[in-house]
């Protein structure tokens, strides 16, 4: 599915609003019934109910006889509406159990369809801890998350919001790709930021100060400056990006939210001036510089963007400021602390 999902990013330029998990799955569905068709596709069976695919039928059915676009929502607001008048007109006077079992479903279903509003702390948390990955999890220590990648590396998720680390740091989420044979790791630090209608106003005191401890406790400390290990032939050595977050996300704690990751050094040549005034970030002024989650998550643990290389000693310096990093046991990772995968491991974004 995320092959999909790259296949329409690419046939639209990159616009991530037409590249969404749904549009892919009813894409997949037509070029590869026999792995994303609706009758046979895992994927689809775990995401909806049968009552939210039926209604997506139903949608689909009505619009062919109607000749004009119907969506499931309409046809699920009308449903929910007259149930809950019977029900409330029958409630105190016969059974309803029907009635509130039919219901519950409908409404069920609804949340499945829908986009759901989220906090910018229920969606950081979502994404570290819920989200599944195609790589065998290793477990989950004092706010962080392991993964084993191929030849031994290991991605690791650090929760650093709403700690004191996100404080000191500007960071919500550290990306850690350590490599423990050799010792030695690269990061990306991320700072989580809702936008509304795609568009980031740069104006909230809070936000700037956020950014400008993102620049100064990464990017200011040169750990974007390639080392001389550290191969030529990738994208620039950033390390601090900042995620405008859509609000709305499916209610699929499984999947990852949708947004874009953009460099801090970047923000000032991207930004614009919004209608209401003020600098901004909009989506048209982001997308051909920025990176969705499956590209970034596929180019960081594959070593094409995130921090230079560092050693332990670096990165231990790095974090000297943190509380609670200062102990090495809880910032680095041993070889010996895992059995090596094999030669054919899958890689993060297999398909």
């Amino acid at each position: 599915m995320n092959a999909v999902r790259e296949l329409i990013r690419l046939a639209t330029e990159g616009d991530g609003r037409k590249s969404t998990y749904d549009q892919a799955l009813e894409l997949g569905a037509l070029i590869c019934p026999e792995i994303l068709g609706p009758d046979v596709s895992l994927i689809r069976r775990n995401r909806e109910s049968d009552t939210a695919r039926e209604y997506r039928q139903r949608a689909e059915a009505k619009t062919l006889k109607e000749g004009k676009q119907v969506e499931a929502l309409e046809l699920l607001d009308v449903e929910i509406a007259e149930l809950e008048s019977l029900f409330n007109t029958a409630k105190n006077q016969q059974k309803t159990d029907r009635l509130k079992r039919r219901l519950t479903e409908l409404r069920r279903a609804r949340g499945e369809i829908a986009p759901q509003r989220q906090t910018e702390h229920a969606i950081i948390f979502r994404d570290a801890y819920n989200v599944e990955r195609d790589v065998p999890e290793l477990g989950m220590g004092n706010a962080c998350r392991d993964f084993l990648l191929s030849d031994g590396e290991v991605l690791r998720l650090r929760v650093f919001h709403p700690d004191n680390a996100e404080h000191v740091s500007g960071a919500d989420v550290i990306y850690e790709k350590h490599h423990p044979k050799e010792q030695k790791a690269s990061i990306a630090a991320i700072q989580y930021k809702i936008w509304e209608d795609r568009t980031l106003y740069l104006n909230d005191p809070r936000m700037k100060q956020q950014l400008l401890k993102l620049k100064s406790f990464f990017c200011d400390k040169n750990v974007c400056v390639a080392g001389h290990e550290d191969h030529p032939f990738r994208f620039p050595y950033c390390a601090g990006f900042l995620r405008p977050t859509d609000r709305l996300q499916m209610e699929d704690q499984k999947l990852a939210s949708s947004g874009e990751h953009i460099p801090v050094c970047q923000i000032d040549r991207l930004k614009s001036e919004g209608v209401k005034g003020g600098e901004c970030l909009t989506y048209n002024d982001v997308r051909r510089l920025s990176l969705s989650h499956e590209e970034f998550e596929g180019l960081f643990t594959t070593g094409k963007i995130g921090s230079k290389t560092l050693t332990y000693p670096e990165l231990l310096d790095l974090y000297k400021g943190i509380s609670g990093l200062t102990d090495p046991n809880r910032v680095l990772i041993h070889a010996q602390e895992f059995a090596s995968p094999s030669e054919d491991q899958p890689s993060l974004f297999s398909t």
